[in-house]
């Protein structure tokens, strides 16, 4: 299984593109912000990050 983390500082966007990928058979975790996303990849391994790069505080670029 591909594990697949996005994240988007909008709610809704970050919801249909988890839903859509977890229909696709992937497993995703949606975080809302550069901090979660940072403390989730300390606590699991993940194949791919899909990142908004346009977000407050931390962009997607660090």
């Amino acid at each position: 299984m591909i594990h697949i983390l996005v994240v988007e500082d909008d709610e809704r966007l970050n919801r249909v593109i988890s839903t859509y990928l977890n229909d696709c058979g992937f497993q995703t975790k949606g975080c809302f912000n550069a901090r979660d996303a940072y403390e989730e990849m300390y606590n699991q391994l993940y194949d791919l990050i899909i990142s908004d790069i346009m977000m407050p505080e931390i962009d997607g670029f660090i």
